[in-house]
């Protein structure tokens, strides 16, 4: 099968920035096997110019974004639409719902092309908890405008692509129809790490954005140092160009409470260093404010490690509370710590659902999850 892939795919394959790209860059090697695949990089307001790379046997476009704004991508479909054509595309695969997602659905079914489209977050549940934290009129705009487009999306796209019953759940309340659940898989080797870890060492992955609620995280750090004068925590993530305050605010936030000798940032962490600081943590911690599945969880997972998070979005649908994971309300640092201080001191516990966060982590193997993306590509579903 010829298959196209749309959607964020990694500049450097050493760095991946977020859930998106690790996810077509996953996908993308486990089809590459035995099927042809091109990709094509949505527009990056980054890149001056288009770039053609080869990872392996695929070919990636990378294409820039010429008008600056990422809700003006769309002005590259020509480009994207000769791509397509020139490959000769049975299937294409998008992972995305913009307005650019809602003109290749409608483009690829008048060429009778299959087309199937993956939807990694939810723009109405998002938009609208950014505009409740903010209430500008700009962000009531987004919130109105994103959510118009993704509905039009879910109403034309025939096949939909889901990773947690959670997101399933909120789009049926846009639109009834079939959504085929299929969680993103992780790189295998994240099923390779030994554990090899460090007493108090603690570590947080994921962007360096509100949406990842890392300040809760320091504060439960704060509350820990007394009895534990030696904790740790990383938190490692890319930095959020447009939100590069919040950035400054968690330095300031680990100055007034003292802890720089035991809260570190390590932002734009390549890979292999990643890894390294999974097999050295004692535990995996995200105080999330949204999350739609949350590769961060899964790979934690794959490595053994026991989880504490949040009671949002996907997450409950990723770990399983009280097994290889601690879940609370968000924005409740009291149990939130409380939490991390039961794992912290018995080891026994730790060990436990460690051995239980690898056992579930088996489900996120991009060679068991591109079987069933397969089925849905031939209607198998």
């Amino acid at each position: 099968m010829k298959i196209v892939q749309i959607g964020d795919f990694p500049l450097d394959y050493n760095v991946i920035r977020g859930g998106v790209e690790a996810s077509v860059f996953g996908i993308t090697k486990a089809l590459a096997k035995d099927n042809e695949v091109e990709v094509i990089s949505l527009p990056n307001k980054y890149l001056k110019e288009d770039q053609i790379s080869n990872y392996e046997n695929v070919s990636i476009h990378h294409l820039a974004n010429l008008y600056h704004f990422n809700s003006l991508s769309f002005l590259r479909i020509k480009e994207i639409k000769s791509i397509i054509q020139a490959f000769k595309a049975d299937m294409v695969h998008i992972h995305s719902t913009s307005f650019l997602t809602l003109l290749l659905v409608r483009f690829l079914k008048r060429k009778k092309t299959g087309v199937v489209v993956t939807i990694h977050g939810i723009f109405y549940v998002e938009m609208w908890k950014t505009f409740k934290q903010t209430k500008t009129v700009a962000n009531f705009l987004r919130f109105i405008f994103y959510s118009v487009i993704e509905y039009l999306v879910i109403l034309y796209a025939k096949k939909i692509i889901v990773d947690t019953q959670y997101v399933a759940n909120n789009l049926s309340k846009l639109k009834k129809k079939t959504y085929y659940i299929i969680p993103q898989g992780i790189d295998e080797s994240y099923f390779e790490l030994e554990d090899q870890y460090k007493l108090n060492r603690i570590l947080s992955v994921g962007s360096l954005s509100y949406r990842k609620g890392h300040e809760y995280s320091i504060l439960a750090i704060a509350k820990l140092k007394k009895e534990f004068p030696d904790i740790k925590l990383h938190i490692v993530g890319i930095i959020v160009p447009h939100i590069q305050k919040y950035y400054s605010y968690l330095l300031r936030l680990i100055k007034e409470n003292d802890l720089e000798e035991n809260v570190f940032i390590i932002p734009g962490l390549p890979m292999e260093n990643l890894k390294q600081e999974l097999s050295e943590c004692y535990l995996f911690i995200l105080h999330s404010y949204e999350e739609s599945q949350g590769i961060a969880f899964c790979e934690a997972m794959a490595a053994g490690k026991p989880v504490v998070s949040t009671q949002i979005g996907g997450i409950p649908y990723v770990v399983e509370e009280n097994v290889n994971s601690r879940l609370v309300p968000f924005g409740d640092v009291d149990a939130f710590s409380k939490n991390i201080r039961d794992i912290l001191l018995d080891v026994s516990l730790r060990n436990r659902m460690g051995k239980e966060s690898k056992r579930l982590s088996s489900r996120y193997s991009w060679n068991t999850i591109v079987l069933k993306v397969l089925n849905v590509y031939n209607d198998k579903i």
